[in-house]
């Protein structure tokens, strides 16, 4: 997993609460320790820090009230994909499926891609997101594909860069692509639907209310 930027989001801030936080608290903790007969060890701000923060990194970010308030979308999960590729040099458009998924902390995301009809696999390198009131979110990384050696001749290993907006209930996303031009001539555009914890793709209130 890589680093990735929340255009917006107060990430220094919010280190700097968790360190004057934690230098409060470890003093009255390691006091209140050394009320205990048995027990003399005391309590550092740095353990506390790195416990807060492995909270708020797996845990805290992904409630309802911190996403709300800090408009952080919580996009992690399995994806089905609709594409369809296109070639300008040589005239050429095919459809194509397969599967986004994306790994997701709040400092750190991956998100990688395989498709159903070629023995490629594209990995994300670094990447962004920013929110659009009303549009939804709208994240852009720059990928590096890696084609297995029995996949079709036409495919190589090359890089790209990919910009996808995901609703603001973060269930769809639509957006495009383009590889570089030197390794690969080609672009196209794309449409994702969340799964369920089961596999099946969720649909959204408006499709299922048809």
């Amino acid at each position: 997993m890589h680093e990735y930027t929340v255009v917006d989001h107060p990430r220094r801030q919010i280190y700097f609460f968790l360190a004057i936080f934690s230098s409060s608290i470890s003093g009255v903790i390691s006091t209140y320790i050394h009320k205990w007969e048995y027990i003399s060890f005391p309590v550092s701000s740095i353990t506390i820090f790195g416990l807060l923060y492995l909270l708020l990194n797996h845990v805290i970010w992904k409630l309802k009230t911190f996403r709300k308030i800090y408009n952080f979308p919580n996009i992690e999960g399995e994806w089905d994909l609709n594409g369809l590729s296109k070639n300008s040099a040589q005239g050429k458009e095919y459809n194509w499926e397969g599967t986004i998924t994306i790994k997701q902390t709040w400092d750190r995301v991956l998100i990688t891609l395989k498709t159903k009809n070629s023995s490629s696999k594209s990995l994300s390198i670094t990447g962004g997101i920013k929110h659009f009131p009303g549009d939804g979110y709208r994240l852009s990384y720059h990928y590096q594909n890696n084609t297995n050696a029995t996949a079709d001749s036409d495919m190589r290993n090359h890089e790209g860069f990919c910009v996808l907006t995901f609703s603001e209930d973060q269930q769809t996303a639509e957006g495009y692509y383009f590889n570089n031009n030197k390794d690969r001539q080609s672009h196209g555009e794309m449409c994702l639907i969340r799964r369920e914890k089961d596999g099946k793709a969720k649909l959204s209130e408006t499709t299922r209310s048809a």
